[in-house]
């Protein structure tokens, strides 16, 4: 075990999707401008979106891969396009709001833009071709085939995506949320030139939106729980009132089999002294039903015309496993998913968070709903537990030194210490004595609050350090009871039992809540929900522009409340908007 006081600086790695067995020149293209890179808003109405994006400089690198050496263009606070195969070029992305059923032109009003021999900066080999994220159900990276689209490499002319261009992604509770993105670099392989705008002034024009639309549904389906997600919306207006729970009281749906009604009237009375307007929804009511289609129909209705006293909801909690409250398909058709049963507008975007307690029964049932009663209520008999976690980075040879130790230095560097009054109990890469997975077992059964975990797993449990369903009756960790957070693949995958599962159901043992993935999770996102999106490093630093999980739950750095993220339903969207 390594303390976070021993902490080994890591060179800084930019993320790439393949692996780079050497990095040799390296250095930065100076622009003709006295502008600093960044982009800003000139002006924001519900008609027009001015922005203005400048750029002064581009660092470049040359890497190897297993195709050979290629260059890698970067520039600070960008990402790249995701065509995988073609030239791999920055590119700046910002989600913003969007009236409803306005139609989105983009004009130029000003562009300044020059051409630049990539040889006068000792610059020879190809820009790197883009390659797809790593997914963690990949045991060896290194296997993976290494996409490199030669025939566009072959033509004589510049490449890349439209200048600037506006992506519409869908609606969420109310909100249109569409993505912008800036592409100022331009590059034809065959003569080695980039063309590049240093300064574009745009125009996005929004014509014919619905305006007093628009400001009626945020104003009636607003939650306080979801302005920190319409914080991410780079022009975002908040409406005016409606700020406080106590004024617009928020509405909880459970949705359940009716076997549970009495085990659940403590959580229902709970809730509502907490100040929550619970409704209480069991499938043995017509109105409700057991199926997909009639659970998520009586859901939507509410939503869309909340009974007189109540607003629409902004959490829905699932009781029961998929025989008692069955489950969606996901779009591959290998998970499930409760996701659709809380989507309204056809697209990804949830309007309302939502969680299950998985169980068939009432003993499988009862330590979830004991375990969130006493932490909810403060009913510890000893809350030193509270002031320890554990943070472990698995074992993966190609992406644990960087982006499994470097998300777990984030959250120990900055939130998990002493200066916080937490004591961590971290776990980097690479193992030394070969006792992690005794250790980890060992510091939960003692008592943690959070345990966060970032490597290979499967439906039964994390894979190395490897803790695993067969190891939870070990446990001892009663009135002691942590979130865990697996950053990992199939961990929650509930259509079969699962290790998220068995250790809520625990008795007197296990975890409180447990965040995971029902299908693959990849490296870099996982690595960007809890740094924010920034370039992936051993020592990563934070970013009050690109927030990640960490940073929205102890929210110390003046981030305003909006942008707190303190519920288990808002913590997955973290980072990863």
């Amino acid at each position: 075990m390594k303390k976070t006081t021993t902490m080994k600086k890591m060179l800084l790695a930019l993320t790439l999707a393949i692996f780079v067995s050497g990095l040799l020149t390296a250095g930065n293209i100076k622009l003709n401008t006295n502008v600093p890179t960044g982009i800003k808003i000139t002006e924001n109405t519900y008609s027009s979106l001015m922005m203005s994006s400048n750029l002064s400089n581009i660092d470049f690198m040359e890497v190897k891969t297993k195709e050979g050496y290629f260059t890698l263009l970067n520039i600070p606070g960008y990402n790249y396009n995701v065509d995988a195969g073609n030239p791999q070029l920055p590119v700046l992305k910002k989600l913003i709001e969007v009236p409803l059923d306005a139609t989105i032109n983009v004009n130029f009003i000003n562009l300044t833009s020059f051409e630049i021999n990539l040889a006068d900066h000792g610059i020879e080999k190809y820009i790197l071709p883009v390659q797809p994220s790593v997914s963690k159900s990949i045991d060896d990276p290194s296997d993976l085939d290494f996409i490199y689209n030669k025939e566009r490499y072959n033509i004589d002319g510049f490449s890349g995506q439209d200048l600037v261009k506006v992506v519409d992604l869908g609606i969420m509770r109310g909100v249109r949320i569409a993505r912008v993105e800036f592409s100022p670099v331009l590059y034809n392989p065959v003569t080695n030139i980039i063309k590049v705008y240093s300064d574009i002034d745009v125009q996005i024009e929004f014509a014919n939106g619905d305006i007093p639309k628009t400001l009626s549904q945020k104003k009636s389906l607003f939650s306080p729980f979801y302005e920190g997600i319409y914080q991410n919306l780079y022009n975002y207006k908040s409406t005016e009132g409606k700020e406080l729970i106590m004024d617009e009281p928020v509405t909880m749906i459970i949705v359940a089999d009716p076997m549970f009604e009495n085990a659940l009237q403590p959580v229902v009375e709970w809730k509502t002294k907490k100040g929550f307007y619970v409704v209480e929804a069991y499938t043995d009511d017509p109105n409700v039903g057991n199926t997909t289609s009639s659970i998520k129909s009586y859901l939507e209705d509410f939503y869309n015309n909340p009974p007189s006293g109540f607003n629409s909801q902004s959490f829905v909690l699932f009781v029961g496993d998929v025989a008692q409250i069955p489950a969606f398909n996901g779009t591959t058709n290998s998970h499930v998913t409760d996701l659709y049963y809380c989507e309204y507008t056809n697209d990804i975007f949830p309007e309302c968070y939502y969680g299950r307690w998985s169980a068939n029964n009432l003993t499988e049932l009862q330590p979830q709903i004991d375990k969130t009663l006493e932490y909810e209520q403060y009913l510890f008999p000893d809350p030193s537990f509270l002031d320890e976690v554990v943070m472990v980075a698995g074992h993966d040879s190609s992406h644990e030194l960087t982006w499994g130790n470097g998300q777990i230095n984030y959250g120990t560097d900055n939130y998990f210490n002493a200066a916080h009054g937490i004591y961590s109990n971290t776990y980097l890469q690479p193992e030394g004595g070969g006792n992690y997975s005794v250790n980890i077992r060992q510091n939960i059964t003692d008592g943690v609050s959070y345990v966060n975990y970032s490597a290979h797993c499967g439906p039964s449990g994390w894979s190395d350090p490897s803790f695993n369903i067969g190891d939870i009756p070990g446990l001892a960790n009663n009135n002691k009871y942590p979130l865990i957070v697996g950053n990992c693949c199939s961990s929650v995958e509930f259509q079969i039992t699962c290790f998220g599962e068995e250790i809520l159901r625990a008795e007197n043992k296990g975890a409180l809540g447990y965040i995971g993935g029902s299908n693959s999770t990849y490296w870099d996102e996982d690595f960007w929900w809890g740094v924010g999106l920034e370039a992936i490093s051993a020592n990563p630093v934070y970013n009050a522009d690109h927030l990640g999980a960490y940073d929205r739950t102890f929210h110390d750095n003046g981030e305003v409340m909006d942008e707190w993220y303190i519920t288990q339903g808002q913590m997955p969207s973290s980072g990863n908007l």
